[in-house]
């Protein structure tokens, strides 16, 4: 298997965006086919390397539109700022202008690093698309896939923060729509038989 959006054929350039933790070095092999190493991860429970693995794999765009339909599993548990964010981030996604971004910039700086939503601002200011210096000053570009560290932080802190009971059922809901993006899908659970909004 193969996926439309992760069209490689081995793990290796994906692996080398980010450190794995040791024990996902212990299962995968760099010379895979990315759909293997999602199911090594995914069979040895290493929920959290599978979603960093993830946020680097698929393209920049569909990595933070996957990360803003995620959080959306968790709407009920925002603030009003969160969830104004959240259409922001979704906003800028579909339509990526320079001033969209920077009021999403402007939301981070109230949000911080403290909630999901706050990291999924970051990865939308990391996007590479536009500078992350202050618009006065000369122009500072992300390094290569810094966005991708902040889809995984939102995604990994959504997941268990605030605290819940139902974060197992959260991973396989954040997978299902991660492998339906990386087969050229708009973000659909399969299992559930329906579009997110």
């Amino acid at each position: 298997m193969s996926y439309k959006k992760i069209p490689l054929s081995s793990s290796e350039v994906i692996l080398s965006r980010f450190d794995p933790s040791p024990e996902a070095l212990e299962v995968v092999d760099p010379k895979l086919p990315p759909a293997q190493t999602i199911q090594l991860l995914r069979s040895a429970g290493l929920l959290i390397d599978l979603t960093i693995f993830f946020a680097h794999a698929l393209p920049m765009r569909e990595s933070i539109w996957w990360c803003a339909i995620v959080l959306e599993l968790r709407l009920d548990d925002w603030s009003e700022l969160e969830r104004d964010t959240l259409l922001r981030c979704k906003e800028w996604v579909l339509k990526p202008e320079e001033a969209k971004r920077r009021l999403v910039e402007q939301r981070l700086q109230i949000l911080g690093h403290d909630c999901a939503i706050g990291w999924l601002a970051q990865a939308v200011f990391w996007s590479g698309v536009g500078s992350i210096a202050d618009s006065a000053q000369p122009d500072v570009m992300p390094v290569p896939y810094l966005y991708a560290k902040a889809v995984a932080g939102a995604i990994n802190t959504a997941a268990l923060k605030p605290e819940w009971k139902n974060y197992h059922a959260f991973y396989l809901d954040t997978f299902a729509l991660a492998e339906d993006l990386a087969n050229g899908g708009q973000g659909v659970i399969k299992r559930a038989g329906a579009a997110l909004p």
